[in-house]
């Protein structure tokens, strides 16, 4: 896999400010909008969303296979757990309020 760099707006502007503080309230509340606002806010969601589907699209595929089965599970486990991954729950619930 391929390692693509996500840019978060550039340091003292204001969306870098508006960034900084959704991803510090993320960081202290674990809350899932605060994630989703953060990358919103950096206009960095659609890059966010596209790389954490890969990735567990890429671990996904490796999950069924007798060695590394569950590394990958784990692999998975982690990813749901970023930012990001909090940020796509956050707009999976909003999408289906009846999923929630």
């Amino acid at each position: 896999m391929t390692k693509e760099t996500i840019k978060v707006p550039e340091k003292g502007t204001y969306q870098w400010q508006l960034f900084d503080y959704w991803s510090d309230e993320f960081r202290h509340t674990n809350a899932d909008h605060s994630a989703y606002i953060a990358l919103n806010f950096a206009g960095v969601l659609d890059a966010c969303r596209t790389k954490l589907q890969a990735l567990i699209q890429h671990h996904s595929a490796h999950v069924c296979d007798a060695k590394g089965g569950m590394r990958h599970r784990r692999a998975i486990a982690r990813l749901q757990n970023t930012m990001s991954g909090a940020a796509m729950s956050y707009e999976h619930g909003f999408r289906h309020p009846s999923a929630a």
